[in-house]
Formats: C-alpha cells, sequence, structure tokens
C-alpha cells in the first residue's frame, strides 16, 4: 500500500468530519459561506506558497497559484490554522491543494465567480504527480508524524468551521443610535 493510501485511511475520519460540517452545506446556498470558504482557502494557500520548497520545481511551479490576499479577520483558530501551514507546509499542501484540485469541479459550480482560483490545469495529473511526489519524498520515519499533523489541521479546520458557522447562523446584531 502507498504512502498516500495510508494517508488517506489514517486521516479518513477527521476529513469526513470536516467534509460534513454543517458550514460546508451552507456553501451550496449561502454566497457569504461561499466567500468565506475560498478566502480562508486563500489564504492558507498564500501561507503554504511563502514557505513550501518541493525538491520538483516544476511541481511547484504547476501548484502555484497567483490571486489577491483577501483582507479577512484573523480569529485565534485561523491564526493557529496558518502557524501550521506555514511549521508544515508540505502536509498543508496536500490538505489545501489536493482539496482543491478534488473539490474544484464541484466547488465552480456552486462558485462560479471563483472560477479563477479553483482552475488548474490537468488536474488529474497534477493530484497523480503531487501524490506520487509525496511518496517518494517522505521518508519512513516522517511518515507517521505527516498523518499526525494532518489529523492535528483537520481538527483546527473543523473549530474554524464551527466558528464560521456560528457566525453565519448567529450574526451580530449592530444597533443604530440615532
Amino acid at each position: 500500500m502507498s504512502f498516500t493510501d495510508i494517508l488517506y485511511l489514517e486521516t479518513k475520519d477527521s476529513h469526513r468530519q470536516v467534509d460534513k460540517h454543517p458550514f460546508v452545506s451552507m456553501i451550496r446556498k449561502d454566497k457569504i459561506a461561499g466567500d468565506m470558504y475560498i478566502n480562508f482557502n486563500k489564504i492558507c494557500i498564500y501561507k503554504i506558497q511563502e514557505v513550501l520548497k518541493l525538491k520538483d520545481i516544476n511541481l511547484q511551479s504547476n501548484l502555484y497559484r497567483e490571486f489577491d490576499l483577501p483582507d479577512i479577520y484573523t480569529s485565534p483558530v485561523l491564526q493557529e490554522i496558518l502557524t501550521h501551514c506555514k511549521t508544515y507546509p508540505l502536509e498543508s499542501a496536500y490538505q489545501f491543494y489536493l482539496g482543491l484540485l478534488f473539490g474544484g469541479n464541484m466547488l465552480k459550480r456552486m462558485l462560479p465567480e471563483h472560477n479563477d482560483f479553483l482552475t488548474y490545469e490537468n488536474s488529474t495529473d497534477l493530484i497523480n504527480d503531487f501524490k506520487t511526489y509525496l511518496c517518494n519524498n517522505v521518508d519512513e520515519i516522517e511518515k507517521i508524524k505527516f498523518i499526525e499533523n494532518v489529523n492535528v489541521s483537520y481538527k483546527l479546520i473543523k473549530k474554524l468551521f464551527d466558528e464560521f458557522y456560528d457566525t453565519l447562523k448567529h450574526p451580530v446584531k449592530i444597533r443604530l443610535f440615532h
């Protein structure tokens, strides 16, 4: 069994908790939720791109995204995720790039205004190239820690989605005094 197969199996439960989060289902119907999701991905990918140094320069250039960095509130949980992305860029790249590569077509239908960010050339080849890169470049000693770091990240993302969900379900009412 390849490392990426093991990685998938060992992180499946954490990943499922994020995928099944009520915030994720809001993305389909609520433009603000969709924008929150895309902006969260953008800021994380930006942080990853600042520090990621793949041995395969061609793969790194194919993964690279050029976009305007959104100006969003950085909650303590989001800051934790960004620190995690900076500390573990390869693990974070696995989650964020493959998440966009696998989910990009579905997201493009739900969030067509973000197609530029969601579109990759030859996404199937890029998925395979990135998985092959992981199998060839994460050594045996690093594999267990890699899996642990991916699971930690999914737990942090779930906490952030809790925040997003609460924000959308219970918006702060602002009173204007005359």
